[in-house]
């Protein structure tokens, strides 16, 4: 979104998945701090992966943990990008895993992963990738102080 000025939407839909439950209502937490008012989580990525595939289903943005059990994030993010109607939705990879990091970013970076983040993070951080993602940081850095 570079160059283009745009206005926070809050009732972006946004799609959360994280198999654990904490990590997952952690991050709901910050996403409505931030005043997102339309955060549909998943805790199963089989389940996610069906919402995904359904055209009918809004989602305006995706936040994935990376590892979680038989779909993991980087299906997750192909799917998305395989997709006719999602291939152009901001994806936010979540991982937690320090070892296989270099590997991890080059694979989500092939299938255009829009941001990524190492657990764990605070909530600015996660704020500041979905502003800069989205095309809203503009705004932030133009508000008189």
């Amino acid at each position: 979104m570079i160059g283009a000025v745009l206005e926070p939407n809050f009732d972006l839909p946004v799609l959360l998945i994280d198999d654990d439950a904490m990590v997952r209502d952690v991050v709901a937490q910050y996403l409505e701090s931030f005043g997102f008012t339309k955060v549909h989580q998943l805790g199963d990525p089989q389940k996610a992966l069906k919402y995904l595939n359904d055209p009918l289903n809004p989602i305006g943005l995706i936040i994935s943990d990376w590892e979680m059990p038989g779909v993991n994030g980087l299906t997750l993010l192909k799917a998305v990008r395989n997709h006719p109607v999602r291939k152009r939705v901001p994806f936010v990879m979540i991982t937690s895993q320090r070892s296989m990091e270099r590997f991890k970013i080059t694979q989500a970076a092939q299938m255009r992963v829009s941001s990524y983040l190492v657990k764990p993070f605070r909530a600015e951080t996660l704020k500041t990738k979905i502003w800069e993602i989205l095309g809203w940081d503009a705004i932030e850095k133009n508000k008189p102080a």
